[in-house]
């Protein structure tokens, strides 16, 4: 009966701390669509629903709004193939709902801060697959097509040798 208790009591308080998680995932969804908004209209090559928040912190600004500071990894795409992914600082005011420029953080207080301690996480990689798969693809086809099929088709071996059996040429 003990035992029936202890896991009772597990159970529940594993839906408790389910059920508390998600409380602050109204300010990241509300910086995430506001984020999303302000990537397509900077970023012309941005992959859109790939950004996501890697590291965030809450600062104040001067006039007292509280602003969320983010690094912030997202990935852009050029003509379908050549994938970066890119990571960035970006900074959003949870207060009046928009994302702040470079320009507003001036009156941000610890936003030097933020960015000085997470400056070596900003960078970009670039996903190299795509492209090599494609030049495999574009050099491996025609050789397997020029190593197998043109030999059936086209080989005056077997066109000749029953010309040169038939007037009992040499060879």
């Amino acid at each position: 009966m003990g035992m029936l208790k202890k896991a009772w009591a597990s159970l529940l308080a594993v839906i408790f701390i389910l059920t508390i998680a998600p409380l602050n995932t109204s300010a990241n969804e509300a910086f995430l669509d506001a984020l999303e908004e302000d990537l397509k209209a900077t970023h012309y090559d941005y992959k859109e629903g790939t950004a996501k928040i890697v590291k965030e912190e809450t600062l104040t600004h001067s006039n007292g709004n509280e602003v969320i500071a983010a690094v912030v990894e997202l990935d852009t795409v050029r003509d379908g193939i050549f994938i970066t992914r890119k990571t960035e600082f970006h900074y959003y005011d949870a207060t009046d709902n928009k994302i702040l420029t470079t320009a507003d953080l001036v009156e941000v207080e610890g936003a030097t801060e933020f960015s000085d301690a997470n400056i070596d996480m900003l960078g970009q990689q670039i996903i190299y697959w795509l492209p090599v798969l494609i030049m495999l693809l574009l050099i491996a086809v025609p050789a397997l097509i020029l190593f197998f099929v043109v030999p059936r088709f086209y080989s005056t071996t077997d066109y000749m040798n029953p010309i040169y059996e038939k007037n009992d040429n040499p060879r």
